[in-house]
Parts: C-alpha cells; sequence; structure tokens
C-alpha cells in the first residue's frame, strides 16, 4: 500500500477534477503492475497496473488508496475491468466518499468473488482525499486561509521592507499545507510587495500548488518568480489586463471590481472549472477580508510569532462585525517559539 501512496503522490495535481489514485498489483511477492491515474478522461489507476500487468494480474492481489469505481464517467468502470482480469483480492485504503458511489464498487468485487479488505493506511488517505471528498460533498472546493502575523496583528511593516514574520518551524509547516492542496490564491498587493514563489520547497517531492493572483490592475513585472517560463505550475492572473504578462500566464479577464460578492463569484467559478479539491488564500488583507466576511471559507489557520512592529498592516482590517458568528477553535499547537491557531466553520465541519 505504501507503494500505491507513492504512485499516487508522483500524480497529485495532474489528475483534477478527478483523485490522485495509485495501484499496485502484486503476485509471488513481487509487483507485476503499478501505475497512478492519467489526466482527465484517460485510464484510471487500476487500469494502468492491469495493463502493465498483463495475464500476470490472474491470481494476483491489488493494492489501491481509494475505492475503484463502478459507474461510466468519461471511462469505463474499474471494477469490471479488475473481475475481467482474474485479480483474486482487492486491498483498499478508503471507501469513495460520494454517497452517488461509496460502497457499489466494494459490493460489485465481492459479489463477483473477489476478498476485498478495507482500511489500510486509511488515515492517510483521508488526509490525501479531504479536499476531493469536500469537493463532491459541497460542490465546491475547500477554501483554507494562512494568516501569519505578529503578537500586535500585524502582517507587515509600513516602511516595505521585505521581512519574514515567522520562525523555521513555521514555515515548514506551511509548505507542508501548500503540498496538500491544488492552488494558492494571493492579491496584487502581495505580488509586487513580496514576490513569493508559492512553492512547497522545504517538502522533498511535493507537487508545486497552481497560483492564482486577483489584482486590479496591472502593470506586472515579468521578473516576478509566479510568471517564470520554467514554474512547474501554471499561474493564473484574474483581473482587468494583462499588461506585462507573459504569454504563457492565463488571463482571466474581468470587468471594473465594482461589487466585491461579483469578485468572490467569478473566483469560484475559476476554481470549480479548474477541477480545484483545495484553494489556500495566502494574503494579504483585502484578500482574507472577502473570503470571511461571505462566510466563504473552512479552515482559518493563525501563525502568530512573539514580535511586535507597531506599524503595519493589521490582517484584521477589513473585517465586518458578523465575520466571527460561525468560528469554531479546533487547537493551539506550538511551533518552536511561534504558535498556531486552528479554527473551522461550524456548518462546514464535515
Amino acid at each position: 500500500m505504501e507503494a500505491a501512496f507513492a504512485e499516487a503522490r508522483k500524480v497529485k495535481g495532474k489528475t483534477l477534477p478527478n483523485p490522485p489514485v495509485g495501484a499496485v498489483l502484486v503476485k509471488a511477492g513481487k509487483a507485476v503492475g503499478k501505475g497512478g491515474t492519467r489526466p482527465a478522461g484517460q485510464a484510471h489507476a487500476e487500469i494502468v497496473a492491469l495493463e502493465m500487468a498483463g495475464t500476470h494480474a490472474r491470481g494476483s492481489t491489488l493494492y489501491v488508496t481509494l475505492e475503484p469505481c463502478s459507474h461510466h464517467g468519461r471511462t469505463p468502470p474499474c471494477v469490471d475491468a479488475i473481475i475481467a482480469a482474474g485479480v483474486a483480492k482487492v486491498v483498499i485504503a478508503i471507501r469513495d466518499a460520494n454517497p452517488l458511489v461509496g460502497g457499489k464498487g466494494i459490493a460489485a468485487l465481492r459479489k463477483a468473488g473477489i476478498d476485498v479488505r478495507i482500511g489500510l493506511m486509511e488515515e492517510e488517505a483521508a488526509d490525501l482525499y479531504s479536499g476531493f471528498f469536500f469537493r463532491i460533498l459541497h460542490g465546491r472546493p475547500r477554501i483554507i486561509l494562512k494568516i501569519a502575523q505578529t503578537l500586535d496583528g500585524r502582517i507587515n511593516r509600513m516602511s516595505g521592507e521585505e521581512i519574514t514574520i515567522t520562525g523555521e518551524e513555521s514555515r515548514a509547516w506551511v509548505h507542508g499545507l501548500r503540498s496538500r492542496v491544488d492552488a494558492v490564491l494571493i492579491g496584487g498587493r502581495t505580488l509586487r510587495g513580496d514576490n513569493p514563489q508559492l512553492t512547497p520547497r522545504l517538502i522533498k517531492g511535493a507537487t508545486v500548488p497552481e497560483a492564482v493572483v486577483l489584482s486590479r490592475k496591472g502593470p506586472f513585472s515579468e521578473s516576478a518568480y509566479l510568471f517564470a517560463r520554467g514554474r512547474e505550475a501554471k499561474t493564473i492572473v484574474v483581473g482587468e489586463t494583462r499588461q506585462g504578462l507573459p504569454e504563457w500566464v492565463e488571463h482571466v479577464p474581468t470587468k471594473e471590481f465594482a461589487e466585491k460578492s461579483d469578485i468572490l463569484a467569478v473566483l469560484l467559478d475559476l476554481f470549480i472549472r479548474k477541477g480545484y479539491h483545495s484553494v489556500l488564500v495566502e494574503g494579504g488583507s483585502e484578500l482574507w477580508a472577502l473570503f470571511l466576511n461571505a462566510g466563504l471559507w473552512d479552515s482559518l489557520f493563525i501563525l502568530t510569532a512573539p514580535a511586535v512592529f507597531t506599524q503595519g498592516d493589521r490582517w484584521d482590517a477589513g473585517l465586518g462585525q458578523d465575520w466571527g458568528k460561525s468560528l469554531k477553535f479546533r487547537k493551539l499547537s506550538p511551533f518552536g517559539s511561534d504558535f498556531l491557531a486552528e479554527f473551522g466553520r461550524s456548518e462546514s465541519d464535515g
């Protein structure tokens, strides 16, 4: 199963809107087939593994990170191929959370006389597929907000100098968070002021999420990290102009940002069209206020460093009075000299 998860991690971010599934076929103690789900509309992980195994699949054991599908979508049901190949046993990390699908693949395999076991490395699978399950159940990606602040609530200094607020442990945690999402959203002011990379570079082998920039206007600097031609993941700019943007950067045109609800509608439509399972909103304060005031968020992480700036922007400057009514405290964790406070929404804890 560990090998199956390794295959799943290889294709993370490349299968949207499908989940990144890994599969390994074992016979006589040796792997005879393995693979991960290919881009949408192409073969699922189970089919990739079966094709590699060929006739060796008969009598083998299939290890797969998610319950095999039993319905017709863009591709035929995987359970039909598993049964036809003569696989003797199927070990599944977790069943599909989709109420229209979950359990049916397992039932079909058992009906065909195949030994089915469920729950091996289930916690790892629940973490890997949390965003996918959320999208299936709610029709949109999970929205995660991450804020780094000083003790007096500042996120920068008025002088405009580039400064890192939190320590090494916190930065490593943030990179781990980025490695688990499909896209990271920032505002134009953050792009121009911080020139962030938005990569999980501290996590070995992690997939780089796509970058989404919301900016009212240009011009944009072609020297920005997010606009580099060799960036591993796509960068998308949502705004009125693409002035200064390289041709390989995707631009989503919008009219003048007159209504905040319109901005949210454009972003949400983009997230859904792209098939994202989870989106991380990294800043700045206007973006956080946009999502928090509208109640369009699911997890809020606030990292606090033991520093006081006395001057600078506050992360909560644009919040309305009612934004915290559904705020639910989850836990407080130390990260070196910093502290991480985690909150959820009482309506979306599932």
